[in-house]
């Protein structure tokens, strides 16, 4: 039952060779159930393996088995020093794509469906004698919630066919590995800190990265529009002009302070050298604000100023009004 065109066979001594490579004469067999393939190499289609007409192996059991082993092979081939792997990713602060290169000797081994805690997984790839990652093969079915929560190593999930056109370009449908950061967010992450650091702000009690899950607090940095100074400034649910006090421990620097311009107290930023109040509109609604794209409460409240506050669309323009009648602006 020659059904479909197999890519790859298994010659004498175990390893894959491509369909075009295949000596004439020499036997290749399905790297799924090793029975003996038909090597087609017509001038009219694409050379490839099939199976005899009897056949019951099936595409997807071929797919899934020979990325496993391609997998394999460039981990391997990682392991010895001649290849560069490289993992598709994104920045953990911009969301930019990332790649991120994996020298030759990054790993030591590789093994095929190894255990990693409770979980058989396809390809584990070690560092010495530790497992460092896992990598999983989607074919037909994904790696299910519990898994994915569950493995005890950092582990991605790749398409059997990405695999197999390219076993040294990892690009997951999912994962679960350390973060990673372009080389402009790095620069800007470690300015974050240096200045936070500078004020004796605990680091741990805010995340330099633009993630809302990573921390209660978001932290980037400021002009302080009193003293000049570059100064600290927080993120965190509640805001703009937050009503309830931020949970503790927070950043020393956010205080609740009385705002003539908003025409009320909430809980602000600021300045960690002056102690001068941070304007949220500036900080959070205004374009080009250092957490713009954060997201933004939904409450409603009216200051002694009667200004209705409203996140989303409406926010800037609203505060915008407010800033222009109190500025005199026509």
């Amino acid at each position: 039952m020659e059904r479909f065109k197999i890519p790859y066979g298994v010659d004498e001594s175990g390893e894959l060779v491509p369909a075009e490579f295949a000596k004439t004469g020499s036997q290749y067999k399905c790297p799924n159930c090793l029975e003996l393939l038909i090597h087609r190499s017509g001038d009219v289609r694409t050379k490839h393996f099939a199976h005899p007409p009897e056949s019951n192996c099936s595409l997807e059991s071929i797919l899934h088995i020979t990325a496993k082993r391609m997998i394999h092979h460039a981990i391997m081939e990682n392991a010895r020093g001649q290849k560069t792997i490289s993992l598709k990713t994104s920045c953990a602060n911009c969301s930019s794509d990332l790649l991120k290169e994996l020298p030759p000797g990054t790993f030591s081994k590789a093994a095929v469906e190894v255990k990693a805690g409770d979980y058989v997984c396809d390809v584990i790839a070690y560092r010495d004698e530790t497992p460092r990652l896992a990598i999983e093969v989607f074919n037909t079915h994904k790696v299910g919630s519990e898994k994915s929560v569950s493995l005890p190593i950092h582990w991605i999930e790749i398409t059997a066919e990405a695999a197999i056109d390219n076993p040294y370009l990892w690009v997951p449908t999912q994962a679960a590995i350390k973060e990673s950061c372009c080389n402009s967010c790095q620069t800007h992450v470690k300015q974050i800190v240096e200045v936070a650091d500078r004020f004796d702000i605990d680091r741990n009690v805010y995340s330099p990265l633009k993630d809302a899950n990573s921390s209660t607090y978001i932290a980037d940095i400021e002009t302080c529009f009193k003293c000049n100074m570059e100064i600290p400034v927080f993120w965190w649910r509640g805001v703009p002009f937050c009503q309830t006090e931020p949970s503790d421990p927070k950043p020393k620097t956010i205080k609740r302070r009385y705002s003539k311009q908003w025409g009320g107290s909430y809980w602000a930023n600021t300045c960690a050298n002056c102690n001068v109040i941070q304007g949220d509109n500036h900080l959070y609604l205004f374009d080009g604000a250092p957490f713009e794209g954060m997201p933004l409460s939904h409450h409603t409240y009216s200051g002694k100023g009667h200004i209705n506050l409203r996140s989303g669309a409406s926010a800037t323009s609203e505060f915008m009004k407010v800033v222009r009648r109190n500025l005199y602006v026509p």
